[in-house]
C-alpha cells in the first residue's frame, strides 16, 4: 500500500498540514522549525514516500513539465545539443520540473500530446524559420509560454542566443591587436540569421580597425576547400596571415588543408573558429574559438519560461544574448611579419 501523508504525520510526530506543506516545499513551510521540517523528510524518506504527481497536477491543473521540441536525428546529434540538454534538464531539476523532449520529426504529434498532457512551457531547439512558424502558431493558440534557443525572437517569444555579432568582432579585433591586418573570412551560404550575424560581425570587426574589406579573402560557398586554394594562391603579401571560420569544423578543415599544402600553423597562418567544440582540443593543432555557452542557453532558457530572475537583460528586439567568451589555443599567434610576408 502507497505510504500517506497520514503515516508520515504519524511517524514524525506532527499533523498533516505539517507535512503537506514542507513536501510541496510551500513557503508557509518555513514557518515549521528547521528540525521538524528535518523530521518530516527523514520520516518520508524511510517511509520511501513518493509523490503522486499524476494526482497533483490533476488536483491543482498544473504540469511542472517543460516540452522540449528540436532536432534529434542519429545524424545531427552534436556536442552543443548534448550541452544545451544538459543545461535545461539540471536547471529544471533545481526548480522541481520534468522534461519531456520531442523531435521535430512531427510537430503535429508533438502539439498534440503536449495539448493533451496540459503542459504549458515549450522550448524550441529549432532554426528552420517554418518549424518555428508552427511553434509559434501553436503556443499562441495554446496560450502556452514558448523560449526559442537559436536564432531571434518570433511573434512575442523570446529566444536566448549566443552573441554571434559581438563574439565574431571580438575575434577579429583580438587578431587584429596580435598584429594580424589581411584576415581571411571561411563563412557558408546566409541560410540561417547566425550565419549572417557572424559575417557581419567579421565586417565591422575589420571596419573597426580601419581595415579596407578585400573581396578576395571572404567566401560564403559550402566549399572551404576551394575557398581555402583560391586565398592561399594570392601573392605572399596579398593572402591572408589568419582566417577566421565560422564553425569549429570548417576551422579544423582549413588548419588540416594548411598543413597539407605545407603551411605552417600558426607560424605562417592562424586559424580561429566558432563554437569551442570538443574537437578544437584534439586538433594536430589545438584550435582558438569562440564559447557558444550551450550550457548556459539552456539553463537560461529555463529561467525566462519560469519566470526566474535573470543575470542577462531582454533587449528591445526580444532576444537574451550571452556576451562572447574566447578560447585561446596555439592555431592564433602574433603576426610574424616576415614569415608572413607583411609589408
Amino acid at each position: 500500500m502507497a505510504v500517506t501523508i497520514k503515516d508520515i504525520a504519524k511517524a514524525a510526530q506532527v499533523d498533516k498540514a505539517a507535512v503537506s506543506l514542507t513536501l510541496r516545499n510551500h513557503p508557509e513551510a518555513k514557518r515549521l522549525r528547521p528540525e521538524t521540517r528535518e523530521r518530516i523528510l527523514k520520516a518520508a524518506r524511510e517511509l520511501g514516500y513518493q509523490r503522486n504527481l499524476l494526482a497533483w497536477s490533476t488536483r491543482t491543473g498544473i504540469v511542472n513539465t517543460i516540452a522540449v521540441i528540436g532536432r534529434f536525428r542519429k545524424d545531427d546529434i552534436l556536442s552543443y545539443t548534448n550541452q544545451m540538454l544538459a543545461g535545461i534538464l539540471t536547471t529544471c531539476t533545481q526548480f522541481g520540473y520534468n522534461i519531456k523532449v520531442y523531435p521535430d520529426t512531427n510537430l503535429e504529434a508533438a502539439f498534440e500530446e503536449i495539448s493533451g498532457n496540459r503542459i504549458s512551457h515549450v522550448i524550441s531547439l529549432s532554426v528552420d524559420p517554418a518549424e518555428r512558424r508552427k511553434a509559434a502558431e501553436f503556443c499562441r493558440r495554446y496560450q502556452l509560454n514558448l523560449v526559442y534557443v537559436f536564432e531571434d525572437a518570433y511573434d512575442g517569444f523570446p529566444s536566448v542566443n549566443t552573441d554571434n555579432f559581438a563574439s565574431a568582432r571580438e575575434i577579429v579585433n583580438y587578431l587584429v591587436s596580435i598584429g594580424h591586418r589581411r584576415i581571411g573570412l571561411l563563412c557558408v551560404p546566409h541560410r540561417y540569421l547566425y550565419i549572417r550575424e557572424r559575417h557581419d560581425g567579421y565586417l565591422q570587426g575589420l571596419r573597426d580597425a580601419g581595415i579596407e574589406i578585400d573581396p578576395r579573402l571572404i567566401d560564403c560557398s559550402d566549399c572551404p576547400e576551394q575557398a581555402f586554394a583560391q586565398m592561399m594562391r594570392l601573392p605572399e603579401t596579398e593572402r591572408p596571415t589568419a582566417l577566421f571560420a565560422i564553425s569549429d569544423s570548417i576551422a579544423i578543415e582549413v588548419e588540416r588543408l594548411a598543413i597539407l599544402n605545407g603551411f605552417k600553423v600558426p607560424e605562417e597562418l592562424s586559424v580561429f573558429g566558432f563554437g569551442n567544440s570538443e574537437c578544437c582540443k584534439s586538433a594536430f593543432v589545438p584550435v582558438s574559438s569562440v564559447e557558444e555557452s550551450s550550457y548556459d542557453r539552456g539553463e537560461l532558457a529555463v529561467k525566462i519560461i519560469l519566470n526566474k530572475p535573470l543575470e542577462i537583460p531582454r533587449r528591445e528586439d526580444g532576444r537574451y544574448l550571452i556576451p562572447p567568451l574566447l578560447v585561446h589555443r596555439d592555431s592564433a599567434a602574433s603576426c610574424n611579419h616576415e614569415t608572413m610576408g607583411v609589408k
